[in-house]
């Protein structure tokens, strides 16, 4: 229950972004919403109870950001194990060995040894394509024989987004992250082809779909959209309906992104 208020946090607290950055993290509310189906988005990360993580990096830690209008930000928590021998993807961060409760990586081909609570850190361009930047800022919270568990927060921007709807079947390199986004009545949702119409004692009516699709959508009803985000780079999303009223729509989940698979030069 704990990882779920944590998770439905984040979601909330990112309601506020809207694609963009967030000052500082607040504390923990007496009480969180009950949206139905939030747990099950959250879920999809496979995140473990991050509230005992001291120094936790937060959305705030991650550089100001301004987003092109044809331009789209992911951000959200993260937690990952890192073999030995592997590299994070999208990064030039690689774990080489553990021992002693130390770990050693090799951090833009340079060795770098870290221990428990310290950071890993990347900012730049995600390797294999264009237009597409990841941050990551993440905290050391266990150091195994032979792998390093890691949590904190990252971001994706990817440029020039070019939506089209179709049914995708995403392999290799995937990246699961959070998404919210506010669209006005009138307005297409950005990163799918679906806009919002207003609402009625119906819902929240979508924009966009095919005319034997029902348009309405409760507070906490799902919306799955398919596709290439742009031709280069496919995407599926897993949204829930936050808020809605006749002028506006908020909706926030998970969004997974199949990418190149990160190799660096």
């Amino acid at each position: 229950m704990r990882l779920i208020r944590i998770a439905m946090l984040w979601i909330v607290v990112a309601l506020a972004l809207a694609a963009c950055d967030l000052p500082r993290l607040p504390q923990e509310p007496a009480d969180l919403p009950q949206l139905p189906g939030l747990p099950d988005a959250i879920r999809d990360l496979g995140l473990p109870d991050l509230s005992q993580i001291p120094n936790l990096p937060q959305l705030g830690d991650l550089p100001l950001l301004n987003v092109d209008p044809n331009a789209i930000s992911f951000a959200g928590p993260t937690e990952r194990a890192i073999d030995v021998g592997e590299r994070i993807p999208g990064t030039d961060i690689e774990l080489i060995s553990t021992s002693n409760g130390n770990a050693e990586f090799r951090i833009a081909g340079l060795r770098a040894t870290r221990s428990l609570g310290d950071s890993l850190d990347y900012e730049g361009p995600w390797p294999g394509t264009s237009g597409v930047n990841y941050s990551l800022r993440l905290r050391i919270y266990n150091v195994g024989s032979n792998n390093v568990r890691a949590a904190g927060v990252h971001r994706l921007v990817v440029d020039n987004i070019q939506p089209v709807e179709q049914r995708v079947r995403l392999t290799g390199t995937t990246l699961s992250i959070p998404y919210t986004v506010s669209a006005a009545n009138g307005e297409r949702i950005k990163g799918v082809t679906l806009g919002y119409g207003g609402s009625d004692d119906r819902g929240a009516r979508l924009t966009g779909l095919p005319a034997d699709a029902y348009p309405y959508r409760k507070l906490g009803d799902s919306i799955q959209w398919s596709g290439q985000l742009r031709p280069d780079l496919l995407v599926e999303y897993n949204l829930r309906v936050l808020f809605y009223n006749n002028n506006s729509l908020q909706v926030g989940g998970i969004a997974t992104l199949q990418l190149p698979n990160g190799a660096q030069p």
